[in-house]
């Protein structure tokens, strides 16, 4: 006991030592002018945890919570361990300190996740001090959905210092080497080691910008598993349907396949308005939607037409019988029964059909 209380006795008078003439309103940088010191401020940060909360891809933007270990020097910090016992660090709140104007840009939200008072910063005996901020920002991202839900977004995580001139201070960043980057059910997040930055200054004001490189991949299966193969199977269905049903009701038949392909898409494309913003290009998954309407219309018509144009071709064939060239040879072989030209059809529609379902997953 008597050793913890010489010891705190000797911390409160390191920190009235530190602290009796400091100013956390002044930050510690100078140029060299009249004196033979001058000191200039580096700034680092390092990511250390990120974990994906939120994409809302209608409002451009997603969330993260991040983790982020801070890290600068204040000279006026600094003490000399023989006259305190050898002690290495020592841990102060940080609102007792002073901090750099410091702050996530380009973004809509910060929340973070641990009150001001209650931050502590690890204070070592040559004035470096660090610090651990975990918030949750919300970023603006230019979402690009044009291979949904096969789509890859690239995004960033932008850092700020204000006010401080460019000859004063540095800013750099990194990744932790051990960070843990969680995903979420739809997407995956990666973040990329490199960073960029760069300087504005205007009127003899400069602002210092960093940018983390981050990289949203999309989860397909979802989409796949209960969107894109049951259109896929029902686009199928509605085939053998229309080409494999009887003669009778034909017409009501074939509308009533198509009404049905009309309004299951309908399902689908309201989907895809509710989930995406609205850019130029149509998602890939919207133009496969579309081939499947054109594919499934065509196929209607062409059920219709089929005694109408199995009539005409028998016709034209029979005024050919003495033309024994191989294209009327195949008429006349496709005409004699309706089911023969049907089959015909049906082999096209689905080749057509298949073509399209393979075209939309060759993007995975």
């Amino acid at each position: 006991m008597n050793g913890t209380v010489e010891y705190m006795s000797m911390i409160r008078g390191l920190k009235q030592d530190l602290f009796r003439e400091y100013d956390m309103m002044l930050a510690p940088v100078h140029h060299r002018g009249s004196f033979d010191y001058a000191f200039m401020e580096h700034f680092s940060m390092m990511l250390t945890y990120a974990k994906l909360t939120a994409v809302n891809e209608r409002s451009m933007e997603f969330s993260i919570v991040m983790g982020m270990l801070l890290m600068w020097s204040d000279p006026r910090l600094a003490w000399n361990p023989q006259n305190y016992s050898n002690v290495s660090h020592i841990y102060m709140t940080l609102e007792q300190l002073w901090f750099p104007n410091f702050h996530p840009c380009e973004s809509s939200s910060v929340t973070y996740l641990s009150l001001d008072r209650d931050q502590v910063a690890k204070i070592f005996l040559n004035g470096d001090v660090r610090t651990i901020l975990q918030a949750e920002i919300t970023y603006s991202c230019a979402f690009d959905t044009a291979l949904f839900p096969f789509d890859v977004q690239s995004c960033g995580l932008c850092f700020a210092l204000n006010g401080y001139d460019v000859h004063d201070f540095t800013f750099s960043a990194t990744v932790d080497d051990d960070a843990v980057a969680m995903d979420m059910s739809e997407w995956r997040v990666k973040i990329d080691n490199t960073t960029s930055s760069f300087n504005y200054c205007s009127h003899d004001v400069c602002m210092i910008i960093l940018h983390y490189s981050v990289i949203l991949s999309r989860n397909p299966q979802f989409w796949i598993g209960l969107v894109i193969l049951p259109i896929f199977m029902l686009g199928f269905l509605i085939l053998i349907g229309l080409f494999f049903s009887g003669p009778e009701n034909l017409v009501n038949n074939a509308i009533g396949f198509g009404l049905t392909t009309m309004m299951s898409m309908m399902v689908v494309v309201g989907i895809l308005n509710d989930s995406l913003s609205k850019i130029e290009s149509i998602p890939c998954m919207g133009l496969f939607v579309l081939v499947q309407i054109a594919v499934t219309s065509v196929a209607v018509i062409a059920v219709l037409l089929t005694d109408m144009l199995r009539r005409t071709l028998s016709m034209a064939s029979r005024n050919k019988s003495h033309d024994s060239s191989r294209l009327w040879r195949f008429i006349r072989s496709i005409t004699r029964e309706e089911h023969i030209l049907r089959n015909f059809l049906f082999m096209i529609f689905s080749i057509l059909h298949i073509a399209n379902f393979i075209w939309l997953m060759s993007y995975q």
